[in-house]
């Protein structure tokens, strides 16, 4: 656009240059032409005065007819020549003069676009500044975001290494309610069935107490090996006789408590120990 510009500064230049030449050259011309008629002007004058002086009338004698008519002509031919010089003259200054004003036309509106394009390039550079200036807030904001993310994962990281410790603390706390319960209900099983063996023996004089009581090993080692050998009947009541057994059935019914084996003593096939065992 800049170079357009210049070209175009060049080339009005060089118009108003020709421009100038054909207005001086007009000027010229104009000014020859008026010369001759003056010329001309002042002959016949000259004539006229001294035909006058002389006491003669305006009658010309032939040769003054002849060099009149000869002035006269050629006047006429320079006259012409000028004429049509100055008509020449007067085209080629139009032309130039309208390429003069197309010259001053284009450069107005390269002047118009340069105009546009610094006003687009203004506009440009301060959307650039305000891109670039959302560009740099973003970074740090992002940079921000990122030094937080940190921050948030070593918190997290933390909390869970503390919820998985606090776990691990509830778990066993949990096992040792889960243990407490269960000795603590065992406990109380234990009690109840105890009291009821006692009570059956107040009640009833047949009734002796559990298999697992009456069946004390002489060591703690052979405990497993007594569950193993009384198995599901290690819980029983021993008592005396059948009759003992569903008195003691009838009254669990009656009292709405927990079911019991009665193992009685007049229904158990007893077998001989070998002696060598």
């Amino acid at each position: 656009m800049q170079k357009k510009l210049e070209t175009a500064r060049k080339s009005l230049k060089a118009a108003k240059k020709v421009n100038e030449a054909h207005e001086s050259e007009i000027k010229s011309l104009e000014e020859e032409l008026e010369e001759i008629e003056k010329k001309q002007q002042e002959f016949e004058e000259q004539l006229a005065e001294e035909s006058k002086s002389e006491g003669r009338d305006l009658t010309l004698q032939d040769s003054q007819v002849e060099e009149y008519n000869r002035l006269k002509e050629e006047a006429g031919k320079l006259s012409s020549r000028y004429l049509q010089e100055l008509d020449s003259v007067n085209r080629e200054q139009k032309s130039d003069q309208d390429r003069c004003d197309n010259e001053i036309r284009k450069k107005a509106e390269v002047e118009s676009k340069i105009k546009q394009k610094r006003a687009e390039l203004e506009e440009n550079v301060r959307r650039l500044e305000k891109l670039t200036e959302y560009i740099r807030t973003s970074e740090t904001g992002l940079a921000d975001l990122r030094s937080q993310e940190k921050d948030i994962g070593e918190e997290v990281q933390e909390a869970k290494k503390r919820v998985a410790e606090i776990n691990e603390d509830l778990e066993s706390i949990l096992n040792e309610l889960g243990d407490a319960k269960v000795d603590k209900h065992e406990d109380s099983r234990r009690r109840k069935k105890a009291e009821i063996v006692d009570h059956f023996k107040r009640l009833f004089p047949g009734v002796y107490d559990r298999l697992v009581n009456m069946c004390q090993p002489i060591h703690k080692r052979y405990n497993v090996a007594i569950t193993k050998v009384l198995g599901k009947n290690m819980e029983a009541i021993v008592v005396d006789t059948e009759r003992t057994g569903r008195s003691c059935i009838q009254y669990l019914k009656e009292q709405m408590l927990e079911a019991e084996t009665f193992l009685p003593l007049d229904y158990i096939d007893a077998k001989p120990l070998k002696e060598r065992l």
